[in-house]
């Protein structure tokens, strides 16, 4: 996998042409006069009040220090007949076991990628590819929230066709999705008497999955700035043995319309429905469960008061695949909250909250709920240099008396961040 993404690197430099010149903060001239290549150095240094949330069973004893060392390139090609856009970084995060020496075992390697390609965007037919991989300690999964190395990849296609003017939008959409897991660390979750499920290598080599999706998209721009919206999907969530996963096939469907109620007000509602429409496990493992299904939402609302600030509350309720037999499969009902503002041309605000709800389907009906909330300020010194400070509070409960490892925690961070760009 990781050759892959090299490979997919090299040839997005290549199409972006021979570097022409390069200046501080501006980056190397690429693919003629507005394509950019930036090598970029990130330094944060990070305080978790709660350390090793992921790597024990019940909650951690303390916080830590972590210093993240993040090299990497961005790349930015604009154009119309092909565009580019690629960022890339490796991580080095280094755990100082400022109240427990055994945390500095966590350091460890991780990495991303994010690639995207364009062709004949404003064409009648054109073409899309998505690229994105992850070597991270977060995986995607709800169900696997202990602590583990998530290798994920994710490719997505779209081929959309704009007949006429281009009011009318069909898109053809195709998505493959890989996801490893390994042992991260041992620390205390693998020195628990009778050991734990995800320090056992085997049985985190069958939690990993292939999910492919086809689907198709309609957007059809009835007035200027108002569309409606129809999107279709077919899924099938294949595990690497389903002895520990279960394998699930299903549809998703919804409609709805997106636009600006006023100047300063868009929204966005969908609803539609989605089920899983066949789902495959191991006899050794226990019964089939029934096939889930359930209403889909979407309820969007974004205030502009400005060209400078925005905010924006998303509520969603979907059906989830997860990883894992007994949790995986559940309805969330998640609410987002998204705002942003400049305040001049050095200083710009953020602030995210995110509130999810997740219903299981296993014989307790359990719940578990995850709350995030993380204001930030940002302060561009210079072209080439960017600061960020920022807070993260998180928490996860459950009703479960004896919930899995990770389950159930809290913890707070504050990081300050520095980037130079060149």
């Amino acid at each position: 996998m990781e050759r892959t993404i090299g490979r997919m690197l090299v040839v997005a430099l290549l199409v972006a042409a021979v570097p022409a010149q390069a200046t501080l903060g501006n980056g190397i001239r690429v693919g003629g006069t507005d394509g950019r290549l930036h090598p970029f150095v990130e330094l944060e240094l990070r305080y978790d009040s709660n350390a090793a949330t992921f790597y024990q069973p019940v909650q951690a004893s303390g916080g830590d220090l972590i210093l993240h060392v993040r090299p990497g390139l961005l790349l930015n090609v604009p154009g119309d007949t092909v565009a580019v856009d690629l960022r890339a970084a490796l991580d080095w995060s280094q755990y100082f076991g400022s109240k427990d020496t055994s945390t500095k075992d966590l350091s460890s390697l991780f990495a991303t990628v994010s690639l995207g390609v364009g062709f004949n965007r404003k064409g009648q037919v054109g073409l899309e590819l998505d690229e994105k991989f992850a070597r991270s300690n977060q995986p995607t999964a709800y169900s696997i929230a202990s602590g583990v190395i998530s290798n994920y990849n994710d490719l997505g296609v779209k081929v959309p066709w704009r007949p006429g003017g281009g009011a009318l939008t069909l898109a053809l959409t195709g998505g493959w999705s890989i996801e490893s897991f390994e042992a991260f660390k041992s620390y205390r979750l693998c020195s628990v008497p009778g050991g734990n499920a995800f320090c056992d290598s085997t049985y985190l080599a069958g939690l990993g999955y292939n999910n492919v999706d086809l689907g198709l998209d309609v957007n059809w721009r009835f007035l200027p700035k108002t569309a409606a919206l129809f999107d279709f999907s077919w899924f099938d969530r294949i595990p690497n043995n389903t002895t520990h996963s279960i394998e699930a096939t299903g549809l998703r469907a919804q409609a709805g319309i997106s636009g600006l109620v006023t100047t300063h007000l868009a929204a966005t509602i969908k609803a539609g429905y989605g089920t899983t429409l066949s789902l495959k496990l191991d006899p050794s493992a226990g019964p089939v469960p029934a096939n889930l299904g359930t209403w889909l939402a979407t309820l969007s609302a974004e205030w502009i008061p400005s060209p400078f600030s925005t905010l924006k509350l998303t509520w969603t309720h979907d059906l989830g695949v997860d990883p894992g037999t007994t949790y995986a499969l559940y309805t969330v009902n998640h609410v987002t909250l998204e705002g942003k503002s400049k305040f001049n041309s050095m200083l710009a605000g953020a602030i995210t909250g995110d509130y999810a709800v997740l219903s299981y389907r296993d014989l307790a009906k359990s719940a578990s709920t995850v709350i995030t909330l993380k204001p930030a300020l940002q302060a561009e010194l210079a072209r080439w240099l960017m600061l960020e400070l920022a807070y993260q509070y998180t928490d996860r409960s459950t009703d479960l008396t004896v919930p899995p490892p990770g389950w159930k925690y809290s913890k707070s961070e504050i990081w300050l961040r520095g980037v130079v760009t060149y």
